[in-house]
């Protein structure tokens, strides 16, 4: 009897650790679990209560950095730093806790500390649900990368043009940047989290996954980051060439076992006919093309660095500041607004986002991740902006400036010396052609005096395709006396 609760007392640890839970926390639940551990009374207990929820539960840096703010002490901050390592879904994002010590000691043992531990191995399952929010969004990548243009019947030339189809390799000058730093590394655990990095973010040629194989050291090194490239390889059929880069043969031999039940993906170039016609006054042409989105890579980060806010207020600033600067897609805008806790936030930012949305009419996926009250509010939202976007259109004949002029014209405003000077140009584009509410924000943006935003505001008002979404533009008003004076000034317009 003693010998079998003495075995059921040395096997129960083993059974803790497999309940570990894998899946990644919301930042709802996240945010429960936080405020539990900051309202201990001591900073020992809160260190307590922290590694309890590290032992239950693997996290993202992102919510480990969160946690760390709590402590008071230096020295609690690192204790905690090592102790959550082993169970973090995102191991290649943990030097971004750097930051968060004041002295150097504090910064070396951490990184020294990382520079000895493996790489955590996340379980499948975390793996798969913490990937199943940008899954989409790199499928979506993978698509716009690639390019189609349409044919036009032709009476006279036939031009043959290739087209890649599918994701682009990494471009040389990207690859060496990447390459240079992951070689200067000071370790070897260093290199092979860094290029482990470089392959999760990017599809590299055989031949690149062969040059970052040969700034490691150790044949272990190689031959782990031989196989965990593969996946992310963009000619595949081409990868015997990476078994060069391992220096024994019973490696080679491994590696080729792995491959062998591996299906193989290539991404070819196809040709495609461009037909054109050139008659006597004009020639015809018909291309298709689709707003690129922003890559896997950028959204990542830029996701991270939304995540790392440390409010939900701030989170739902750092989102529009992302958006204002890029392209997204909705898949993108679903993944965000996932971030969120409360309600509000997310509603707000769903209607932030839709006009600069690359494929609205996949916006209803949006809805997913908004409570069933607010689906109708969202859907009534869109009617309106689109229908007001139309008679926009055809009340006032040309659309908004191109991408390309506009910017030109940004530029010319930037190299005005005198802000008098900027407002005066500014005004003339308006008056030469209608703009968005988004572009008004922007020209503001160039003004360094509030009273000069404010006239421009005013004076673009009533010039703009889209008045419905001036809200925008009340943004770029930093004194809340500015922004009322605004929303007078609107009134008055629309009576």
């Amino acid at each position: 009897m003693k010998t079998i609760i003495t075995f059921l007392f040395l096997i129960l640890p083993f059974f803790g650790l497999f309940a570990q839970n894998s899946s990644p926390l919301s930042e709802a639940e996240f945010e429960v679990h936080r405020t539990q551990i900051v309202g201990e009374s001591y900073d020992s207990k809160r260190l307590i209560k922290a590694k309890e929820l590290s032992d239950a539960q693997y996290l993202k840096v992102a919510q480990i950095e969160a946690i760390i703010k709590g402590f008071s002490l230096e020295s609690n901050k690192l204790d905690y730093a090592k102790y959550a390592y082993s169970t973090t879904l995102d191991a290649e994002n943990y030097p971004n806790l750097m930051g968060l010590f004041r002295l150097n000691p504090s910064k070396e043992a951490l990184k020294s500390f990382l520079a000895k531990s493996e790489v955590p191995v996340v379980p499948k399952v975390a793996e798969k649900e913490a990937l199943d929010s940008t899954e989409d969004a790199l499928e979506t990548e993978a698509v716009l990368e690639g390019e189609e243009e349409t044919a036009v019947e032709t009476e006279s030339t036939r031009t043959s043009v290739n087209a890649t189809t599918g994701p682009s390799p990494m471009d040389e000058q990207s690859f060496a940047a990447a390459k240079k730093s992951a070689n200067e590394e000071p370790f070897e655990s260093a290199k092979l989290r860094r290029v482990k990095q470089i392959s999760a973010a990017n599809y590299l040629l055989s031949s690149q996954v062969n040059e970052l194989l040969e700034l490691l050291s150790f044949e272990s090194s190689k031959l782990d980051y031989a196989k965990y490239a593969y996946e992310r390889t963009y000619d595949q059929a081409n990868y015997a060439i990476v078994k060069e880069g391992l220096k024994h043969s019973k490696s080679k031999e491994t590696l080729s076992n792995f491959l062998k039940d591996k299906p193989v993906q290539e991404y070819e170039v196809e040709k495609e006919i461009i037909k054109t016609s050139i008659t006597a006054n004009q020639p015809t042409t018909e291309t298709t093309s689709t707003a690129k989105v922003m890559s896997f890579g950028d959204f990542v980060n830029a996701k991270n660095k939304i995540m790392s806010q440390t409010s939900d207020a701030k989170k739902l600033e750092e989102a529009k500041a992302v958006t204002d600067e890029n392209k997204v897609s909705a898949e993108q805008v679903k993944a965000i607004v996932e971030i969120f806790l409360f309600e509000e936030n997310r509603m707000e930012y769903a209607k932030y986002a839709y006009l600069k949305t690359t494929d609205p009419a996949n916006y209803t996926i949006v809805k997913e991740v908004l409570e069933e009250g607010n689906h109708k509010l969202l859907e009534d939202y869109i009617k309106n902006v689109n229908k007001k976007a139309a008679e926009n259109t055809l009340a006032t004949g040309p659309s908004e400036l191109s991408s390309e002029d506009f910017e030109a014209l940004k530029q010319k405003l930037k190299g005005l010396a005198l802000e008098s000077h900027r407002l005066e140009r500014a005004k003339t584009i308006v008056d030469r052609s209608k703009v968005s509410a988004m572009q008004v924000k922007q020209i503001n943006a160039l003004f360094e005096l509030e009273e000069t935003r404010l006239d421009f505001a005013q004076y673009a008002y009533t010039k703009t395709l889209n008045p419905e979404a001036y809200e925008i533009v009340r943004e770029s008003l930093s004194e809340s006396t500015s922004k009322y004076t605004l929303d007078r000034f609107i009134k008055e317009q629309t009576k």
